[in-house]
């Protein structure tokens, strides 16, 4: 097994397929966690994959060929009040395949997920209804072959219970496939992954540990952290900034962090043309607003919504790397 640059992604070439590692997670799609399941998920669901194709390349992603596939409803588990109702048959993006240097396809793995195989059968979280049903991410979908948790399809290979419970060790506190898999007298039923859902309050996990990660610098010593563009000032008043020279291949974070008696900042975000407005709380640690793909400069301009914010900073820093992204 070779290991690539930063030991992000490991090429086997005898069973054709790149695993990346859980490193490169979304922080701001969270899914390994029973709060985010219900922070995020319409629907938690027994589905059984029935086929899969490949969907159209896009150019910017180089060699990677995304996948579809297209599963059956067997259970609802649970639900998201007043959730739009979830159709009998879905079809789900899924982790596809890159073309192989010396021919042929590799199939694309995220580390300690399932890549989701037909003629396999999961436990998933999905939000959205008709044709754009999709998972909440890479760890909302437990194997669940034979009506029993962790037995079925892991990392695009078989796993038995033991060992998917070897491989889900690592993961978060309170994790779901954690939950499911616990060495109890009596195995885990869908029954009682119902209770778990129905008395977790929602939360992500990840985008708190991006949150906690990223540190922004409230008017003390002003200087850059190698940030795309980071600075302080004082409220109230407005705050305007234009950032450019941007990838437009890129994702990044705009962070901010506000300090004084103030409840509330508001911020208006313009990327690509359109404009949003958001009002972000103060006093309670940095606030994380996603920059999607930027195309030429971005603007942002942060107000104190009462007299007494006091001051606020801000960084925009690049986000983490897609999968698809990594092995460009």
């Amino acid at each position: 097994m070779l290991t690539a640059v930063c030991c992000t992604v490991a090429i086997a070439g005898d069973d054709r397929r790149r695993l990346f590692s859980r490193a490169s997670y979304d922080p701001f799609h969270g899914s390994a966690a029973a709060q985010e399941w219900v922070a995020y998920s319409d629907h938690a669901a027994v589905i059984r994959v029935t086929r899969e194709a490949a969907a159209k390349p896009d150019p910017k992603d180089g060699d990677y060929i995304p996948r579809t596939v297209t599963a059956t409803v067997t259970q609802i588990v649970w639900s998201r009040p007043k959730a739009p109702p979830l159709p009998k048959e879905i079809t789900l993006q899924a982790n596809g395949w890159y073309t192989a240097l010396w021919g042929g396809r590799e199939e694309a793995v995220r580390e300690g997920a399932s890549r989701l195989v037909p003629g396999h059968t999961y436990v998933v979280g999905v939000t959205g209804t008709g044709s754009r049903v999709k998972l909440i991410g890479d760890d909302a979908a437990v194997p669940y072959d034979a009506a029993t948790f962790g037995r079925g399809e892991l990392e695009g290979g078989a796993v038995s219970p033991n060992a998917y419970r070897k491989a889900v060790r690592g993961l978060p506190e309170d994790a779901v496939a954690k939950f499911v898999i616990s060495e109890t007298y009596n195995p885990r039923s869908l029954r009682d992954f119902q209770r778990l859902l129905e008395g977790t309050s929602p939360l992500n996990i990840y985008r708190q540990a991006a949150l906690n990660s990223l540190y922004t610098d409230v008017n003390l010593d002003r200087k850059p952290d190698d940030h795309a563009d980071e600075g302080a000032g004082d409220l109230p008043g407005r705050l305007r900034r234009r950032v450019s020279a941007l990838d437009s291949g890129t994702d990044y974070f705009l962070s901010i962090a506000c300090s004084g008696r103030g409840s509330a900042i508001t911020l208006r975000l313009t990327v690509n043309g359109t404009t949003t407005t958001r009002q972000l709380p103060c006093n309670t640690g940095n606030e994380l607003v996603a920059v999607k793909q930027p195309r030429g400069e971005v603007m942002y301009e942060i107000a104190s919504a009462e007299p007494e914010a006091g001051a606020v900073a801000w960084n925009v820093s690049e986000a983490p790397r897609r999968v698809a992204d990594l092995g460009r």
